[in-house]
């Protein structure tokens, strides 16, 4: 009773006493009575709940089925002897990361790896120090206790994770959902579009051509503002489509003449300059290597450049398209001596259907998309457009593409 006073009082327990030991269970397996006993007591003391198993068997029966904080177990048994019990423990899921104390009277460095081999955290060698056993414990069961915390921890954030990615591929498919429901409906209303629009431009070219009768002059003024807005109203069908579509359709990267795609460009804006009288000026060598791009891709990008120099450009205007070489890449602009565009619009004009408030851009009409889409096409090729502009002398959009090997 004596030792077992003076154990309780030793200060060296002390730095553990807040450990909550009523809820830790050890698991005692030895073959001798008088030591499980013993075990029993000691622990008992400190508030630990025991377990006792007689033979090796029993141990792995209650080490399973009881779930213990901490496993003290004799080496030297009949039958299944300590170092296979632990074998058996830390081969099993369930009893893996229990804490396993070695009791053993054997004391040379070959038992002792034995016992690392079989998977033992701790050693207590016979005669042992019961302060020593105790502090062990101890110890264990606080590791055992954290770990215990950090797999349930682990466990609840894997579980908010599943549930996250869950909800994540949910709205995910919703998404996919609404892009396909928004694709659809974009061909649907384009095509809704385009088919009444192709017979108001067909009447509007048999008017202008004297079919139907001669027009008068206020007439054929009038003809002209419904031709201009027919084609208004064309380019921003196109512009919807094309912005619809940029995500769906991949690039198909190719040798594209530098001087071609600028001319075809052109072109394409030909009828619309010469109603204002704006000429086009175009220094691109002809000796330019070809550049590294989806041909048609950068068509769309040069007519937005265009048409936009067009839309700003005064009357009997000019603009300009420009290439040359750098380094190992084209550098492609488009320049026109229009308004300019003020410092604080730079960064804005380039967001989807942005538009200078009550400025000559309402008054060009389109909604905005353009140079949205002259961005999203470049920054498909890896590039990106620049700006440089100075209010009352214009405007120079340019960007650099690779050149072709």
């Amino acid at each position: 009773m004596a030792d077992e006073l003076q154990l309780m009082d030793d200060p060296r327990l002390a730095t553990s006493a807040h450990l909550d030991v009523g809820s830790t269970k050890v698991l005692l397996i030895d073959d001798e009575p008088h030591n499980l006993d013993m075990f029993t007591n000691m622990l008992g003391l400190h508030g630990f709940q025991t377990l006792t198993a007689e033979n090796g068997e029993l141990g792995l029966e209650l080490a399973r089925s009881a779930a213990p904080d901490v496993i003290l177990l004799d080496v030297l048994m009949p039958g299944i002897d300590g170092l296979e019990v632990c074998r058996r423990l830390k081969a099993s899921p369930a009893t893996l990361y229990i804490p396993v104390v070695l009791i053993t009277a054997l004391r040379g460095a070959r038992e002792r790896t034995r016992g690392v081999e079989a998977g033992a955290d701790e050693f207590i060698s016979k005669p042992f120090d019961n302060v020593e056993l105790v502090t062990r414990v101890r110890a264990l069961a606080r590791t055992k206790r954290l770990y215990d915390e950090l797999r349930a921890t682990n466990r609840e954030l894997e579980q908010r994770v599943s549930e996250r990615t869950a909800q994540l591929q949910s709205a995910l498919s919703e998404l996919r959902e609404l892009d396909k429901l928004k694709s659809e409906f974009i061909a649907n209303v384009s095509h809704e579009l385009r088919t009444p629009l192709l017979h108001v431009k067909g009447t509007i070219t048999l008017l202008a051509d004297g079919a139907l009768g001669q027009l008068s002059p206020e007439q054929e003024r009038g003809l002209r503002v419904a031709e201009e807005a027919s084609e208004q109203l064309e380019r921003v069908v196109e512009d919807i489509v094309d912005f619809s579509s940029l995500q769906e359709r991949g690039l198909d990267l190719e040798p594209v003449p530098v001087s071609e795609v600028c001319q075809s460009a052109i072109e394409a804006l030909r009828a619309r300059a010469n109603r204002r009288k704006i000429s086009f000026r175009v220094a691109v060598p002809p000796e330019l290597p070809p550049v590294r791009a989806d041909a048609q891709a950068l068509n769309r990008v040069l007519r937005h450049l265009l048409d936009n120099a067009v839309k700003f450009s005064p009357a009997q205007g000019l603009v300009q398209v420009l290439a040359e070489r750098h380094g190992d890449a084209i550098r492609i602009a488009v320049k026109d001596h229009g308004e300019g565009i003020a410092p604080e619009e730079q960064d804005r004009i380039f967001q989807p259907f942005y538009q200078s408030d009550g400025s000559s851009t309402r008054r060009a009409g389109g909604m905005g998309l353009g140079l949205a889409l002259v961005r999203r096409l470049l920054e498909a090729h890896h590039t990106e457009v620049s700006l440089e502009s100075e209010l009352g002398r214009g405007s120079t959009f340019y960007f650099e593409l690779p050149i072709a090997s």
